[in-house]
Formats: structure tokens, C-alpha cells, sequence
């Protein structure tokens, strides 16, 4: 196993959440001890995936995902930062960017021949779709959370899953006109290298 940049951020994030979880239950927070548990999981995430699928995951990806669960995870929920009605919706918007170059990700995994011949009118949809979808499961999570487990993810009902999915939408826009630009830069790299091999 090797022992990467993304890899030493996901155990240090674990180990992180662990001591949480512990003082939590010393401390009798159980509302921090829940959070700091779930962010156990939502750490060991990538390690497990690579794990089960022997692939692995790009480093920068890994980083961003670690990042992401410190800034909800601890700074939104155990610190507090959620009592900001901004930090939710800023969140999203990030989620949605992140939940692009994840697409994005999948997507160069591609053959090179399929990659770099299909459009970019395609690229851009696939990429905004692909975002919107992620958005609207995390919605059907936090419903979920808040009707099984009596919580309050979705604290203004309609209105604040509709926000989040469109500040995530919005993510996977601004992410998707990258994306394609990059997308464009292989395609005309990979005409050069043709030109130069005839």
C-alpha cells in the first residue's frame, strides 16, 4: 500500500475524527460523537473503494474529498459554521465543483480513441448532469436522516433543498466550462501527436 499525500490526509482525517469521537462519548456530546463517527466512514471511503475495485484514486481528488468532510463535517457541524446560513449553500457550490472533476475523473478513464472523440456539447452535459445528480442524492440523504433519525439537515424544508441543489448545480456549471476546456487541449494535443506519428 502505498503511502501518498491523498493517503496520509484520509488516515490523519480518521485519526482526527476518532479522538473526537472519544472525548465526545467522555463528554457525553452525543450529537459531536455521531458527527465524528460518520466522519470515520466518510473518511475511510476512498481506502475502501480502492480497496474493493484495485484502482486507484487521483491524489487531488483525495485531498479535495478530505478537505470537504473537514470544512462540513468538523467546521460546519462540531464547530458550528453551519449557524452561518451562507457556509451551507458555499459548501454546496464547492460540492458541486468537486462532484464535476469527479466526473471528469471517470471520464478519462476512458480509451483514448472514445475520450477524445466525443463532443464537448456532450462533455459539458455529461458533467452538469453529473453534478446535479450528486446534488440531489445528497438531498434524499439529508431527507432520510432527518425523517429516520429525527435530525434537521433540511432546516427550511423546500426552500433549503432547493437552494442546495441549485448552489450545486451551479458548481458543476462553472466546473463544467473548465473541464471542457481541458478537454479541448487533449483533443488538440492528441491531433498534433497524430500529425507528427504521419
Amino acid at each position: 500500500m502505498k503511502l501518498t499525500k491523498g493517503r496520509i490526509l484520509e488516515f490523519g482525517f480518521v485519526l482526527f475524527m476518532a479522538i473526537i469521537l472519544v472525548t465526545s462519548i467522555i463528554e457525553e456530546l452525543w450529537f459531536d460523537a455521531s458527527v465524528a463517527g460518520a466522519g470515520i466512514i466518510s473518511g475511510l471511503i476512498p481506502f475502501f473503494i480502492e480497496k474493493t475495485f484495485k484502482t486507484e484514486l487521483d491524489g487531488k481528488m483525495k485531498v479535495a474529498y478530505i478537505l470537504f468532510l473537514f470544512a462540513s463535517q468538523y467546521l460546519g457541524s462540531i464547530v458550528g459554521l453551519y449557524g452561518n446560513g451562507w457556509w451551507d449553500t458555499f459548501l454546496h457550490l464547492l460540492s458541486g465543483i468537486f462532484l464535476a472533476f469527479l466526473g471528469f475523473d471517470f471520464f478519462s478513464r476512458l480509451d483514448d480513441d472514445i475520450r477524445t472523440e466525443i463532443p464537448k456539447r456532450f462533455l459539458f452535459v455529461y458533467i452538469v448532469v453529473f453534478s446535479m445528480a450528486g446534488a440531489a442524492l445528497w438531498e434524499m440523504y439529508e431527507f432520510t436522516s432527518d425523517v429516520v433519525l429525527n435530525t434537521t439537515m433540511q432546516g427550511n424544508g423546500n426552500d433549503d433543498t432547493m437552494v442546495d441543489i441549485i448552489a450545486g448545480s451551479l458548481g458543476g456549471i462553472l466546473a463544467a466550462f473548465f473541464v471542457v476546456t481541458l478537454h479541448q487541449r487533449e483533443k488538440s494535443k492528441q491531433k498534433r501527436h497524430m500529425k507528427k506519428s504521419s
